[in-house]
C-alpha cells in the first residue's frame, strides 16, 4: 500500500467514528503465503475492493490463527465495508489476543471506544467470578435456525431423534461447542451465536448424518437446512415406516 493510501487512512481514522485504522503492510522480506495473501489484501483495500481484501485477509488468518495482523486488516476491511458488526468482532479478538502496547490494539481499542462497542471491563473478583452470568453481546451475536429435512419423512409420521452440534471453526468461534438434540423432518435453533465460521454436525445412533460448514453473522437470523441430498447416509437409512392396513375390515358403506 503506497505512503498517499496510508496518509488518507490515517486522516480518516482520526476524523470518523466509523472508519478503522488502516491494517499495516507487512515489511520488505521473503513473504511467506500468509504474508502474500495479506499483501493482496492491501492492494484491494487500495483500489477499495473490500470484498476481495476480507476474502484475502480471512484466508492469510486461516493459514495464521494465532496472528494479530490478519484479524486487524479482517476488521478494517469490514469497517470500510460498512460491516460494523463484523468488525466489532474481529477489533474485540485484537483486544483479547494483542499486546496493550501494540499499534493493532491501540488503534482497535480507539475505533471501538469511537463506536461505542468496547467489550464490558473485567472488573470481577475472582472469588466472584462464578456468581457473574455472561451476558450475550446481541452487537456481536445471531441465531442460527433451519430445518433437518429428510424426504417425506416428520415426527408425526416417524419420531427419529440425534444430536445436532454447533462446533467453532476459526480461531474468533474456537472456543463454540453447543449440542441440542433435534428431529429429523423438523426444525432446530441456537439462540446467541457469536459471529463467524461453524461445523454443523448430526449425529443419529452414532451415524454422522451431517457435517456441513455455515457462517452465522452478527444482528442477523441466518437459515441454514440440513437437507437429505447433502448427507452422506444413504436415503433408505431413514426410510418412513410402511403405511398399516386392517386387513379384514370392508370399506362402510
Amino acid at each position: 500500500m503506497g505512503p498517499g493510501v496510508l496518509l488518507a487512512a490515517v486522516l480518516l481514522l482520526l476524523t470518523s467514528c466509523q472508519q478503522a485504522p488502516v491494517a499495516h503492510a507487512p515489511a520488505a522480506k521473503a513473504a511467506s503465503p500468509a504474508e502474500q495473501l495479506m499483501s493482496e489484501g492491501h492492494g484491494f483495500m487500495a483500489k477499495g475492493d473490500y470484498a476481495n481484501a476480507i476474502e484475502r485477509y480471512r484466508q492469510a488468518a486461516d493459514l495464521e490463527p494465532a496472528a494479530i495482523p490478519p484479524r486487524f486488516a479482517l476488521g478494517t476491511a469490514y469497517s470500510f465495508q460498512e460491516k460494523r458488526a463484523e468488525a466489532i468482532v474481529q477489533f474485540r479478538w485484537v483486544l483479547a489476543s494483542a499486546d496493550a502496547a501494540s499499534t493493532e490494539y491501540q488503534d482497535a481499542h480507539r475505533w471501538l471506544a469511537r463506536v461505542g462497542a468496547l467489550p464490558a471491563p473485567a472488573a470481577v473478583a475472582d472469588g466472584d467470578r462464578r456468581n457473574v452470568a455472561a451476558t450475550p453481546d446481541p452487537s456481536s451475536t445471531g441465531r442460527l435456525v433451519g430445518r433437518a429435512e429428510w424426504g417425506e419423512l416428520n415426527p408425526k409420521s416417524q419420531l427419529i431423534t440425534g444430536n445436532l452440534s454447533l462446533i467453532g471453526d476459526e480461531p474468533v468461534t474456537h472456543d463454540v461447542n453447543r449440542t441440542r438434540a433435534f428431529r429429523l423432518g423438523d426444525g432446530y435453533e441456537f439462540k446467541d451465536v457469536p459471529a463467524g465460521r461453524y461445523r454443523m454436525v448430526a449425529v443419529i445412533d452414532e451415524t454422522t448424518v451431517w457435517d456441513e460448514k455455515v457462517t452465522v453473522e452478527a444482528g442477523k437470523d441466518t437459515s441454514f437446512t440440513l437437507r437429505q441430498s447433502t448427507s452422506p447416509v444413504p436415503a433408505n437409512r431413514f426410510a418412513p415406516a410402511p403405511a398399516t392396513t386392517n386387513a379384514g375390515v370392508s370399506p362402510a358403506r
